[in-house]
């Protein structure tokens, strides 16, 4: 390596700094991390964890504390579009926070569980 008059370090007889040598494959790899975090992100959307699937639907309406019906798309995964089902949330409070009304667009979390299926999240969308 020796100093020219540019005050860039140069690789051996070639005059090419060293900065611009390093600097296409660095963008390269940069560019690609970026890639797969943005797959990865959109993997980890559909499917949060293990028994975890993110829905989104219409709600119908409310039975009782925790139970709405819902009309959904389909489940990636677990289950085709249904025309209503019935859901059970983790807790009424969940619910509560929602301020659903009929006809509203949500997104929501289901937990797989054993003997049903459980909403651990729900948001209301656009």
């Amino acid at each position: 390596m020796t100093w020219r008059g540019s005050g860039l370090p140069t690789s051996g007889t070639e005059g090419t700094p060293l900065a611009r040598r390093w600097a296409v494959p660095l963008v390269f790899v940069v560019l690609l991390g970026a890639f797969a975090g943005g797959i990865w992100a959109s993997y980890r959307e559909a499917f949060p964890a293990r028994g975890l699937y993110r829905v989104t639907g219409v709600y119908e309406g409310r039975a009782g504390d925790t139970m709405i019906l819902v009309r959904h798309d389909a489940v990636r995964g677990l289950m085709d579009e249904m025309t209503s089902m019935v859901l059970v949330a983790e807790s009424p409070e969940l619910l509560d926070r929602a301020a659903l009304r009929p006809g509203d667009r949500l997104r929501f979390t289901l937990r797989q569980l054993p003997d049903k299926l459980l909403i651990v999240d729900l948001r209301k969308i656009q």
